[in-house]
């Protein structure tokens, strides 16, 4: 298996080489404030502590300007039109959140740039469906980072867009499979990479592709086993997990002891929340 990965590592990186891709020296232009602040918080799809729609530049922004310790990463998920366009959207339809109806991937830009978001209540708002370049460029030079769900075979074309936008230090890139993680390797050596260990085959398989520990996010889960979890810990590599309310808490934002007490539990170096701008009260770097 570790062969196999190491083959697939080689012909990844001459494809990288042969379309011309921007060389790359190394991490150094990371955000140090990631490493030197614990924890990060991430609001996912940016949060759900307003009615502002989610993925939408409207609610990132009002995180942003809500934590007052920077920087903070809101996290969404991109998926690319028929025209060929990346855009900003959770679900294969966009019939829950906007005003339209049809799966992401099937429509024109045409037709999707005529829509309109709805808020987190349903209603109708006068906000556009964002495109992933919008996003780049609206947060160019502010503290923050974008962490990114990348959904279909499109992320060569992401991490594309980020370079041309010079945004890729910025951005955290989510791999949830050994495919898009090698990939990732060979395509970007600026952007951190987040993968996602749930057994101690899994840390095997990570460590066999070699990502540089600076660039390296381990995403972890309740599968994680604690041996696994001590070994992370012991090599000082970078920890991330979810809280993930929605699903476990009925939507209701947990205490803030809890929030501080798993953080230290884990030895997390990154909490990805529904509540971002709430959990940053147990943390003291939330706006009164």
């Amino acid at each position: 298996m570790i062969q196999k990965i190491l083959c697939f590592l080689f012909v990844f990186g001459l494809l990288a080489v042969d379309s011309n891709c921007q060389e790359i020296t190394g991490t150094q232009n990371l955000i140090k404030g990631l490493i030197q602040q614990s924890p990060l918080l991430v609001g996912h799809r940016g949060g759900f502590d307003t009615n502002l729609p989610e993925n939408s530049i409207s609610l990132f922004d009002f995180t942003y300007s809500q934590i007052t310790r920077k920087p903070i990463a809101v996290e969404f998920d991109i998926r690319k039109s028929a025209s060929g366009s990346l855009y900003l959207m959770h679900d294969a339809t966009i019939d829950r959140t906007t005003n339209g109806t049809g799966t992401l991937t099937r429509l024109t830009d045409a037709y999707l740039e005529r829509l309109f978001l709805k808020d987190k209540q349903g209603h109708l708002t006068t906000e556009k469906i964002p495109l992933f370049a919008d996003v780049l460029k609206h947060f160019r030079g502010k503290n923050i980072l974008l962490m990114l769900d990348v959904k279909g075979d499109i992320l060569p074309d992401v991490i594309q867009t980020a370079r041309q936008m010079q945004m890729e230090s910025q951005c955290i890139l989510l791999t949830f499979n050994q495919k898009n993680l090698l990939m990732a390797k060979a395509y970007t050596s600026q952007m951190l990479i987040s993968a996602l260990v749930v057994s101690e085959n899994d840390l095997s398989l990570l460590q066999a592709v070699g990502i540089p520990k600076e660039q390296l996010i381990v995403y972890i889960s309740e599968k994680t086993p604690a041996s696994v979890l001590e070994t992370m810990r012991r090599e000082s590599m970078r920890i991330m997990t979810d809280i993930s309310e929605g699903l476990r808490n009925n939507s209701i934002v947990y205490d803030p002891d809890f929030y501080r007490n798993r953080v230290a539990e884990l030895d997390l170096g990154i909490l990805i929340t529904d509540f971002p701008v709430k959990a940053a009260q147990a943390f003291d770097i939330v706006k009164p």
